[in-house]
């Protein structure tokens, strides 16, 4: 039972990479149909400010996909993180930048405690058999 709580600060840090990779997915789809939107003559100026922004955030991703895959990867990256915040550079995509709001923070946490609570009936019922 400790242990599962214990894990809570991971499973919801978890969560919150899945939103912001969800996020970013969702961006990148209107980046592209606004891209498409701008060769036919269709897009406007401020969305294609909002599209240029988002190749970015794109760009940004790419370059920390690259550092993912070397080795030390769990060290390197952090302190790439860090120290893009120390010298002012963003290295982050917009969608990681972003703080949670107070009621997203209650409902992450009122879904990891329903999987919790999930798994621990799992548990119990495979115990009794």
């Amino acid at each position: 039972m400790i242990k599962r709580k214990a894990l809570i600060p991971l499973k919801l840090g978890l969560l919150a990479v899945k939103r912001g990779l969800a996020q970013e997915s969702r961006e990148t789809k209107v980046m592209l149909i606004t891209y498409k939107r701008f060769t036919r003559g269709q897009a406007s100026k401020l969305e294609m400010q909002q599209a240029n922004q988002q190749f970015v955030d794109v760009i940004r991703g790419l370059g920390l996909g690259v550092l993912a895959i070397l080795p030390f990867a769990p060290i390197t990256l952090p302190f790439v993180v860090k120290l893009g915040e120390k010298i002012g550079v963003n290295v982050l995509p917009s969608a990681f930048m972003k703080d949670l709001q107070e009621d997203d923070v209650i409902e992450v946490r009122q879904q990891i405690e329903v999987v919790v609570d999930t798994e621990n009936d799992t548990n119990v019922t495979h115990n009794k058999q």
